[in-house]
């Protein structure tokens, strides 16, 4: 998975928090630059993009912004995203029909992701606005269907948008390569993540897409949002 440090005004943001085993790779590279992180804004509240977000908090100050919709789950931990961040099928008929997916899941269980701290302060923030006190005033765009707060994390002024799991160019439990949705495995409501694209259409066309899993999209937004409702959901 993909987190993501963009220097804005003389700071440190911070776009996601991958797993808690990222920590020693995270805060090496910070050492000389700590001070310097300023916030960590998420795409959204699953465990694979929440996991070093408390650790920043605490050894940096740095304040942590989350959707509202999404927030409850980071108040009660992994309780909170396995009670309101339920996906729309299990994972086991993926994995019948691709036992290969078994090891990238498993992975990702042991680097922590079913461990990932309880982030114990944040901030919360709606549809559709600008960060103002988040160095480089970000726009974020809702696109529920992922989770009920799925954002897209836009910086205008170096053309660049964050799209979490919104919209992928890997998804590990079926094997697609090129833009998608995350499959039912993982997503709530793939039909409303699908309508919910239309977000990320309406970028501008100069606009580089950096996912959550896989590799940056640098073609136009709208042929991303085009070669993903072809892939439908799945």
């Amino acid at each position: 998975m993909n987190f993501y440090l963009v220097e804005a005004e003389d700071c440190l943001v911070m776009v996601d928090a991958g797993l808690p085993s990222h920590s020693r790779r995270l805060l090496d590279a910070l050492a000389h630059l700590e001070d310097r992180l300023c916030a960590v804004v998420l795409t959204h509240a699953h465990p694979d993009h929440v996991g070093l977000a408390e650790t920043v908090r605490a050894r940096t100050g740095a304040q942590v912004w989350v959707h509202e919709a999404d927030a409850q789950a980071l108040d009660e931990g992994q309780p909170g995203v396995m009670h309101h961040l339920q996906p729309e099928c299990r994972v086991l008929p993926y994995l019948m029909r691709r036992p290969s997916a078994l090891r990238p899941m498993m992975l990702r269980g042991f680097a922590g992701a079913l461990m990932s701290p309880m982030v114990r302060e944040y901030r919360s923030f709606g549809h559709d606005q600008i960060l103002r006190e988040v160095p480089g005033r970000p726009r974020v765009l809702s696109v529920p269907g992922h989770t009920p707060g799925s954002t897209v994390v836009v910086f205008d002024d170096r053309a660049v948008a964050f799209t979490g799991d919104a919209l992928v160019t890997y998804d590990c439990s079926t094997g697609h390569r090129g833009p998608c949705v995350v499959s039912r495995a993982f997503t709530q409501d793939s039909e409303q993540a699908l309508e919910s694209l239309e977000q990320v259409a309406e970028l501008p066309d100069e606009t580089l897409m950096l996912p959550g899993h896989g590799a940056p999209f640098a073609e136009k937004p709208r042929i991303a949002v085009l070669r993903a409702r072809a892939t439908g959901v799945r």
